[in-house]
Formats: structure tokens, sequence, C-alpha cells
């Protein structure tokens, strides 16, 4: 695949722009601006690892690349159909060429399950065929990348770790049917991702699947050079050249299907995800079959499992050696769980909840927000909101009489616009000096970028602090005039690199 030219559909460099480019015109990333970093160095005629039978001068005609190229589906309840369609339809292309190689017929991609952390098996480290620079014969090695500047995956329940705390969820999306007693999601979009149309990149409705590991696991193999540059598994539109990436969302299609079978978890009923993007007149999901450029077009309906595909009108079906539930977590971490029994005993409100009463239509009201945008310079910015105190009294008044027929507020904060650089640096959240969460910038450059899919809109992130409010009102230290709020980044910050946030906002969703 890498020897033919991206014209060809079934190269490997056509292959990789399906998920996303920045080579044509329209997504050429712009020369510095002052106090902008160089990211001309993921454009990719400027990429090492692009070898020269790739003839990027000679792209496809503009009817294949706007009907193939620039796809993947980020920050949506599309994340996980789509990309599972990407992975068979690329699998079968290497099948082919592997068979005619004189290679087996049942061929398939393998995975990479970093977060096994077995002691006679950790497999936290790349594996080694993709970091040595050489065959035994002497030759090439086509799976190293001179831009992959990671070299290993920090797994754990730390700070910026990469963990399967998303396996515990319930529920796929917030439309979705609750599979127990309480929310049962991490962040607010739950496993799957908020209720979208067509979303290529960037976005603001990650589900907790595509926020730790996926885009984690990402900004890790990616890493940065001396220079603070990303690698290339690091940033979105450069993402798929790296062969890595196949691995990566091996195993993040691996951990769906175990989340649906083993975890016996349901993907959503609604008619409109089952269809695909097109139900919202957006296109539909589209790969080649060949070099001719035979478009398949799916849908998630037919991708719900991987025993029972219907891949290009016909039956297709292959599974996974090792479908436990979680690698890494063997039990639920109920610390970071919203499950209303366990907040109610919090609360000190006893029962067998019998008489829980959720409410049918949740309300959103915003209750407290930054007063303008923040820059981060360094790697530890501190700010203040004030509360709305009109509005903070419908959260108040729901935890003092909270009870199983008069539920409290969840409260939320999010970070609002968030542009800049560095896909490959997390952000750290506190409020009141207390930790909330890790997330990865993953998609941050693409998302900033003017002219670009999400109109310089920038990433929003979403983070469920109903659990630290609890607290604060718990022990009587909430105070309306200053809720103190710390971001860090895990890596420094280049010099005019800063990070801004458009606004900082708390809202409370009634229960």
């Amino acid at each position: 695949m890498q020897s033919r030219p991206i014209s060809d559909p079934s190269s490997w460099w056509f292959y990789a722009a399906i998920h996303g480019e920045y080579l044509l015109p329209k997504s050429v990333i712009p020369p510095p601006q002052p106090h902008q970093p160089d990211y001309c160095y993921l454009n990719w005629v400027n990429i090492k690892y692009i070898f020269p039978a790739a003839q990027l001068s000679k792209t496809p005609l503009k009817k294949v690349t706007n009907l193939f190229w620039d796809q993947c589906q980020h920050a949506t309840w599309y994340f996980t159909p789509w990309h599972r369609g990407y992975l068979v339809a690329i699998e079968n292309i290497l099948r082919a060429i592997i068979l005619k190689l004189g290679g087996p017929a049942d061929w398939a991609l393998p995975y990479w399950n970093y977060l096994n952390q077995s002691t006679s098996s950790a497999q936290a480290n790349i594996p080694p065929a993709f970091t040595l620079q050489h065959l035994p014969d002497g030759s090439a090695n086509p799976l190293f990348v001179s831009e992959r500047y990671g070299l290993k995956i920090d797994v754990g329940n730390g700070e910026y770790s990469v963990h399967d705390l998303c396996q515990w969820d319930t529920i796929y999306n917030e439309g979705s049917t609750q599979g127990s007693v309480g929310a049962g999601d991490l962040t607010g979009y739950f496993y799957g991702g908020g209720k979208t149309g067509f979303v290529h990149s960037g976005g603001s409705e990650t589900g907790d699947l595509e926020d730790n590991p996926h885009n984690a696991v990402h900004g890790m193999v990616g890493g940065e050079n001396a220079n603070n540059q990303s690698g290339i598994m690091g940033v979105p539109n450069t993402a798929a050249l790296d062969p890595v990436f196949y691995l990566h969302h091996a195993n993040i299609d691996r951990m769906w299907a175990a989340w649906n079978e083993t975890g016996k978890n349901k993907n959503p009923a609604d008619a409109s995800w089952l269809a695909g993007p097109s139900a919202h007149g957006n296109p539909r999901f589209v790969m080649p079959l060949d070099s001719k450029g035979t478009p398949w077009y799916y849908t998630p309906g037919d991708v719900l499992t991987t025993t029972n595909l219907k891949y290009n009108k016909t039956a297709y079906s292959y599974t996974y050696d090792d479908l436990s539930l979680t690698s890494y977590d063997t039990t639920p971490p109920t610390q970071f769980r919203t499950n209303l029994l366990e907040r109610f005993a919090k609360l000190n409100i006893t029962g067998e909840g019998k008489d829980i009463q959720m409410t049918k239509k949740k309300k959103q009201e915003l209750v407290g927000a930054s007063t303008g945008s923040i820059t981060l310079k360094s790697r530890e910015t501190e700010t203040s909101l004030q509360l709305n105190a009109t509005a903070w009294k419908s959260v108040s008044k729901g935890l003092v009489e909270a009870s199983f027929s008069s539920i409290p507020d969840e409260v939320f904060l999010q970070l609002e616009g968030v542009k800049g650089g560095g896909d490959t640096n997390f952000l750290s959240v506190y409020v009141n000096q207390e930790f909330v969460k890790s997330v990865s910038l993953f998609g941050l450059l693409s998302a900033s970028l003017k002219g670009g899919a999400h109109g310089d809109a920038g990433l929003t992130f979403k983070f469920n602090i109903t659990n630290i409010i609890d607290n604060l009102h718990l022990n009587g230290n909430i105070d309306v005039d200053s809720l103190n709020i710390q971001i860090k980044t895990k890596s420094e910050l280049p010099d005019g690199g800063g990070i801004t946030i458009g606004r900082i906002g708390v809202y409370r969703v009634s229960q």
C-alpha cells in the first residue's frame, strides 16, 4: 500500500487521508503568525515518513477527495461505528495483498492492548515491530515512523494516565435507556458521545471511551520532540499515517465489543444513530473497496456487532480473543461514578430507593462563568468564578431538601472555546484544590484553524463536578463569590504557544 501513489484509493496515503489530511489547499496549515508557533511541519509535504512513492503532488480528482477524504468522526456518538467500518475496509485491502503474496486467507488486523498490565505480559510499551528502524535483512522498517516521539503508555489512575474507567459506564449516550439506577457516566456524555450530525474531528460531545483511552493514547504515542513538535499519531489529520494507529483503533473496537458482549450494555436504538449522519442531511459513511475507488456505503446499523456485520451488502464476521470487560480495573471505581444510590448515602438519605423519581426533561442552566477569555501561558493557571447567587439557590435548595422524590441537581464545569496547538499535551482541572479530571488535547489544532471544519470554534470539555459540589456542601465550604478553578498542563507550553479558553462555565442540570 505504501508503494502506491496517493491517487490510488487502495494506497496507504489515500487511506490515511480518509481519516484526515493536511495536504489539499483548503486544509493546508497557514504560515506562522505573530505569537503562533509554526505548525507547517504537519503539512503532509513536510512529513519525512511519507515515502516518495506517494507522489503527493498528484492528488486524486476533487470529486474523489470530496467523497472519501476527511471523514473521521470525533466528539460525536458516531465515533465508534465510523472507526469500525474504517478498520474493516483497510483490513480487507490488506488481506487481499497478503493473500496475493502467499499469506494466510484469514489474516486479520492485530490489536495492541496497552491496558494489559499483567506481570507476564505488560503491554504498555509500543510493540517492538514498530520501534525497530531496520528489518533483520538490514532494509528500512516500514512500520517505523521517524515522527513518532512517544515510547510507552502511562497506565494507571494517576493525573495523566490511560485507564479503562469508561468500561464501567452503562449508557451509550444521554438519550439511551438507563442500564442501572443512577446516571452511570463519568463526564456527562456517557460511553459513546453526545447526539450530533456528521462531525469531522473537533467538536464538543466526546464520549468516555473516546476521551480515555482513545485520545490519551494518541497523545502519548505521538509525543513531542525537543522542539515541542507533536508526533503524527498525536494529531487527527496526520494520525492514520502511522501504522500503529490501526492497532490502537483495533483495541478501541475490541473494548466497544466487550462493552456490548461482556458488559451486556446496549447501543442506541435511536433511528438517527442507526441510519448515520444521512439522517441529519449529512454525508453517508463511505470507504473505497479497491484501486478503482468502488464505494462501500455503510451505516452504524450495519456495524452494530463484529460477528454480524453487513460489509458491502454481504455478511462479515470477526471476533477478539479477549473480550474481558476491563484489562486494568477489575472492580467498579465508585469514587468516579455518579450513581444516585451512592450519592444519596453520602448525603445521609437512607432507604431502598424504590421511590426515586427522575425528571423526563432535564433542564440546564448557566449558574456561573468567567468574565472573559483565559490564556494559559505557563503550566499552572488559576482563576476564580463568581456564581450567580439567584441561579445557585436552586442547587443549594436541592442539596438541603434532597430525597428520593426530589433529586438534587448535577453540576458540570465546561471549558468552552479552547484553542491553540499542542495536541499531544494534556490539561488537568481542579476545583477548590480538588482534582477533577485530566483530558487530552487531541484535535485541538484542527478545531482552532480559521476556515477549518469547525470554523475556529475550538474544543469544549465538560466535567461532572457533582461529587465535589456535594463535598463542599457537606463541609459548608461553598462560597458563591469565589469558586476556585486551577488548570495545569502536562508539558511546558512553547514560546508563543499559549492555549486560550474562551469561557469557563458552571451549569446545573435538573434530575
